[in-house]
């Protein structure tokens, strides 16, 4: 969100952000917690909705007393669609027996938007359909290229090594790159370094006896890119647990890996898959798959030439097509596209 918001003042905005402090499901506070964290926060954006000119919300189910004032004071609101409804079921397996109203809460929002924009292809489409209307957009993530990019520090972590970058939660496929280390085809002087905190970090402490798995938990984010541009790869191997991402993913850490110049090993899943091959930017495994990851580490690894032409192929992707100046460009015109004429 800091990326959209800095993209949006770059083209003239005025932004003020209404933002939890509990963090979202990578976080170790309790859903209650988070909940009454994002009530509280809610109300305060709705006693001032009458400053604003647009509203645009990273969608929550909880946001439809927001959606519903803004609808009433006729106040044009934006939402961005990373996933679908069910994902809570996913994430919070006690919750499935809510998922219809979870369902509810969100099309009531989505039918009453000025704009949705989705991540992938797949979830554009999917819009289209649950909301009951086409004013829907795809609008991808993307990476700081004035931060991520191939030239500048590397460190702090020494020798060769493999990372994953993100929240520690089922669809990461965090047990998956666990069990791709002890694979035979797991280079032996290659490490595994996570760097990231989250719901699954049971799994990851329970697997630092092996030497070669390195955890640095959360990360500054300006000490991301160091980490990734002294990595030979980064995974992004998501998998589509009860079929989450049967509609695309677009992960920010598979653009920032590639923003800076180190090939991906990605799983075989839309948008993320069709994105690599399209930019030659690294190797698509299939999902949940540690046999496959391995090996694809073990090519990497032999063939330094080419893991650095995959890793330039994707900076050179990313700079001329996935910046945030170029995402914050497509969202400023839809945003002055919902405004009232004068």
């Amino acid at each position: 969100m800091d990326e959209i918001i800095a993209s949006l003042r770059d083209c003239g905005w005025q932004i003020e952000l209404f933002a939890t402090t509990r963090g979202g499901a990578s976080a170790r506070s309790s859903f209650l917690q988070r909940l009454l964290d994002y009530g509280r926060v809610q109300f305060s954006l709705l006693c001032r909705l009458h400053e604003f000119d647009a509203i645009f919300v990273r969608s929550h189910f909880m946001a439809l007393p927001l959606a519903l004032a803004a609808h009433w004071r006729k106040l044009p609101i934006v939402q961005e669609i990373n996933g679908k409804p069910a994902d809570i079921g996913v994430t919070y397996p006690a919750l499935k027996p809510f998922s219809a109203l979870f369902s509810w809460l969100y099309r009531a929002q989505y039918r009453r938007a000025a704009h949705l924009l989705a991540v992938t292809p797949g979830l554009a489409d999917w819009a289209k359909v649950f909301a009951g209307h086409g004013r829907v957009s795809l609008v991808s993530n993307g990476a700081n290229t004035a931060l991520f990019k191939p030239e500048g520090p590397t460190g702090p972590v020494e020798g060769r090594y493999v990372v994953f970058v993100g929240g520690l939660v089922a669809w990461h496929g965090i047990g998956t790159m666990l069990a791709a280390l002890k694979e035979p085809d797991w280079p032996a002087d290659l490490r595994l370094v996570i760097v990231g905190d989250g719901i699954e970090r049971d799994k990851v402490e329970n697997a630092l006896s092996d030497p070669r798995l390195v955890w640095l938990g959360r990360q500054p984010y300006d000490a991301v890119p160091a980490i990734l541009r002294g990595a030979l790869a980064a995974l992004c191997v998501i998998e589509n647990q009860d079929g989450r991402s049967s509609s695309g993913v677009a992960p920010l850490k598979l653009f920032e890996a590639m923003a800076c110049g180190i090939p991906v090993i990605a799983s075989d899943l839309p948008f993320q898959a069709d994105l690599v091959r399209e930019a030659a930017a690294g190797t698509i495994v299939p999902p949940g798959n540690p046999r496959a990851i391995a090996a694809a580490v073990r090519t990497l690894s032999a063939a330094t030439d080419k893991a650095s032409e995959l890793g330039s192929n994707g900076a050179g992707f990313v700079d001329r097509e996935a910046s945030w100046q170029q995402r914050g460009a497509q969202i400023d015109r839809i945003l002055l596209a919902t405004l009232p004429a004068d």
